[in-house]
């Protein structure tokens, strides 16, 4: 699994644990909850201005966040 596959997981399982759904983070991200699949499964690119945005969403410390993926 690559880094990047790695940090959509990661993202993916915080989003699980806030228990939001896909509908809500797309909301907030303000993009359609089909384009937001898409990102969180990496098949539409995450810019840096929405990947700040998601982890703010998420409440992800960025720092910790890289440190875990190693």
């Amino acid at each position: 699994m690559t880094m990047v596959e790695r940090a959509l997981e990661a993202i993916r399982l915080q989003r699980l644990v806030k228990q939001y759904s896909q509908e809500y983070v797309a909301m907030r991200l303000n993009v359609s909850q089909s384009y937001y699949a898409r990102l969180e499964s990496g098949k539409a690119p995450l810019s840096l201005p929405q990947f700040f945005t998601l982890t703010d969403i998420l409440e992800i410390d960025r720092v910790a966040f890289f440190a875990a993926l190693g």
